[in-house]
């Protein structure tokens, strides 16, 4: 069963399934072939784990992954292919701990909101156009421009808030 979006039939606006890893990366290849750069190995495996973990994950722990996978790569190389990525719209930064995650449309550029759950770490990018246009709206009264908009709520979920 797919879990697509209605608005973009491309990405899940969840975390990629298991069977949609693999057209999550070719999505990333179109992408980066259109804009002609290289979607190298590296920024593929290190695209797959961010895909594959089922909460935000840390450039120290891609890492590891990496090497346990039998690729040798240091930190400055795992940044760089995470800075490739963010800058393509591929993933996203959380600010607040300094994890990835999958960007749930990285078909289009947008701003993004991120609920995320203080207990158990499990983050959802939720659709934001409104709440975007507020906060554009707001700027422009304080003479401000938004370069970048990304907005991290932290909370429950609703297994840490009622747990059985």
């Amino acid at each position: 069963m797919s879990n697509l979006c209605s608005h973009s039939a491309l990405a899940s606006c969840t975390l990629p399934s298991s069977e949609q890893v693999a057209d999550f990366l070719d999505q990333a290849e179109i992408l980066c072939d259109r804009r002609n750069l290289r979607f190298t190995q590296l920024r593929k495996q290190v695209l797959e784990l961010v895909c594959r973990a089922e909460q935000p994950v840390g450039a120290y722990q891609l890492l590891d992954e990496l090497r346990q996978s039998g690729r040798s790569a240091a930190p400055p190389t795992v940044y760089r292919a995470l800075d490739f990525l963010r800058e393509q719209g591929l993933i996203h930064r959380l600010a607040t701990n300094y994890t990835y995650l999958a960007c749930a449309h990285p078909q289009h550029a947008h701003a993004a909101v991120f609920l995320v759950c203080g207990g158990c770490g499990h983050t959802q990018e939720v659709h934001t156009e409104d709440v975007i246009a507020e906060l554009e709206q707001r700027a422009e009264q304080f003479d401000f421009t938004i370069a970048h908009a990304s907005v991290e709520i932290t909370g429950l979920c609703h297994r840490c808030r009622d747990p059985e």
